[in-house]
């Protein structure tokens, strides 16, 4: 178990959660990010976050790519992030 990495995958999740949300899109998905963090499985909440993002074209900024990324490194999981969809990343809330 990595904390740390555990806390920015639940913090990612959330923000991208606040933003769908604030769209109208209910994303029950993100809240399984969470539950599997929460029983140590969060190399599978890396991949699931990632899948989920991607199926339900949702944004991720910058910044959280960025975060998620590293948690990713910590777990030995990196190449999952790499699988976010290009398109779906957008600038940190700062540069926006």
């Amino acid at each position: 178990m990595n904390s740390s990495a555990d806390d920015v995958i639940r913090s990612v999740a959330d923000a991208v959660q606040r933003r769908a949300q604030a769209r109208g899109t209910s994303v029950p998905a993100l809240d399984s990010v969470r539950s599997m963090v929460d029983s140590d499985e969060s190399e599978m909440a890396v991949d699931y976050l990632v899948n989920t993002v991607n199926a339900f074209r949702l944004v991720l900024r910058q910044d959280e790519y960025d975060r998620l990324m590293w948690a990713a490194d910590q777990l030995g999981s990196a190449d999952d992030v790499t699988d976010i969809e290009p398109q779906l990343l957008a600038p940190a809330a700062d540069e926006a």
